[in-house]
């Protein structure tokens, strides 16, 4: 009993069913003191037999229910809603045996209604209403009467407690409806909202960490502007020193790094200008075409040796879409994943509907292990030992930022498919 009655670090459907049983434990107690009250003060004659009966399969099943406890993943709400099912039909057959809808704790039948209609989604409360209202309609027509030992004759059957009785059915009936329609809904209401709260404070706090990111990029891209211009003026000078054609291997790497300097320049100018940009923070409306190719030859100036195939899958005319720099850098992203991982084979594919582009990128690499895609489908966390980048973190922010979805899943031969779809500007033209 001390195991029920403790505080519990479980989960929520596990903490329902421990005090569920809990309830059981205590109802159980108090029907068996009521017999005994019954019996030596109130002088009724009870079928003391059946009623043990069903007291020990209550008491099994209880005792059964608990090893559920130690195993919270199979509780789901069918079995917590056949639980009390159970409650309904062992409460009915007692009062079967003590005298039906004439019993004054009839209406406990009630009790587990309002727990499904608390607890359950508002289905189970209608189904359970329907349950309970069969049950009670059984028991004001079929049970067994209480007999006072000294006067063995039916209790309550003068006058006009028949209609008494189909007066309590018909208001037990009407509760039971009401009850599925106003705690169920508001119930329902209730978990919704609980939902949508417990999204926003994730979406909270994701924000508070990209703008966390944010500053540090914008104090960073200050300090790095004077050693990056002052490599480019170096590896300008040493270019101009090798002229000579069996130089022009060095020459060459020289290039590259000076492009790969400038482009560094250029993002740093980006998020400099971007910083405090209102139409960074609401997205720029470009021609989907034109906003590939940009994205391409941006990637290309670092990927120049990668092998890139592009598919262009939807109908024409070309959709406008919403943009925004991080939305860019998050494509860019991905795309240096999927190079990292087959240089030689990636594919890009471009397709939309009347609502959504959508962007897929395929690699023939390794792909990603089962558990870093449960990480990816819950939520990317910064962390190194996830083996999930803080680019990766960065490209889900950003894709969901303009009302979007990123989906990573492995090939069925080999390799990783990442499809990006985010909402078209205004639909088609």
């Amino acid at each position: 009993m001390s195991k029920f009655l403790s505080k519990s670090t479980e989960s929520a459907p596990a903490e329902n069913l421990r005090r569920l049983l809990l309830l059981r434990v205590l109802s159980l107690l108090g029907q068996v003191l009521a017999v005994v009250l019954v019996i030596y003060y109130v002088e009724l004659l009870l079928p003391l037999v059946p009623l043990g009966v069903i007291f020990l399969t209550v008491l099994a099943w209880t005792l059964g229910s608990y090893f559920f406890l130690k195993s919270p993943a199979r509780i789901s709400d069918n079995m917590f809603f056949i639980q009390l099912v159970f409650d309904v039909v062992s409460l009915t057959a007692v009062l079967y045996f003590t005298g039906g809808a004439t019993n004054p704790f009839a209406w406990f039948l009630l009790v587990p209604h309002s727990i499904a209609s608390t607890l359950l989604p508002k289905l189970y409360a209608w189904i359970m209403a329907l349950i309970i209202s069969a049950s009670y309609t059984g028991i004001v027509f079929f049970y067994k009467p209480l007999v006072h030992i000294d006067h063995p004759m039916e209790m309550g059957m003068g006058g006009h407690f028949h209609e008494h009785i189909i007066g309590m059915w018909l208001g037990f009936v009407l509760s039971a409806f009401l009850m599925a329609y106003f705690v169920a809904g508001m119930a329902d209401s209730l978990r919704k909202r609980n939902s949508l709260l417990a999204k926003m404070n994730a979406r909270m706090f994701r924000d508070e960490r990209l703008v966390a990111l944010g500053t540090l990029a914008t104090g960073a891209a200050h300090e790095l502007g004077t050693p990056l211009a002052t490599m480019d003026i170096i590896a300008h000078e040493l270019e101009q020193q090798f002229e000579e054609p069996e130089q022009r291997y060095v020459k060459d790497k020289l290039i590259l790094i000076q492009k790969q300097i400038k482009r560094c320049k250029n993002s740093l100018a980006n998020i400099t200008e971007k910083a405090l940009d209102q139409k960074h923070d609401t997205g720029q409306v470009i021609r989907a075409e034109q906003y590939i190719q940009n994205l391409i030859a941006q990637w290309q100036v670092s990927q120049p040796d990668v092998t890139l195939h592009v598919h262009w899958l939807g109908k024409q005319p070309q959709p406008s879409i919403l943009s925004d720099l991080s939305l860019s850098h998050s494509m860019i992203n991905i795309l240096d994943n999927a190079a990292h991982a087959s240089p030689n084979n990636v594919s890009l594919s471009i397709d939309w509907d009347n609502k959504f582009i959508n962007i897929v990128i395929e690699d023939e690499g390794a792909g990603m292990t089962e558990q870093q895609l449960s990480e990816l489908r819950a939520n990317v966390q910064l962390s190194s030992g996830t083996g999930l980048g803080l680019g990766t973190y960065i490209a889900k922010a950003a894709v969901e930022r303009v009302n979007g979805q990123i989906t990573w899943q492995n090939k069925k031969a080999k390799g990783l498919l990442v499809s990006v779809h985010w909402p078209l500007y205004k639909g088609l033209g």
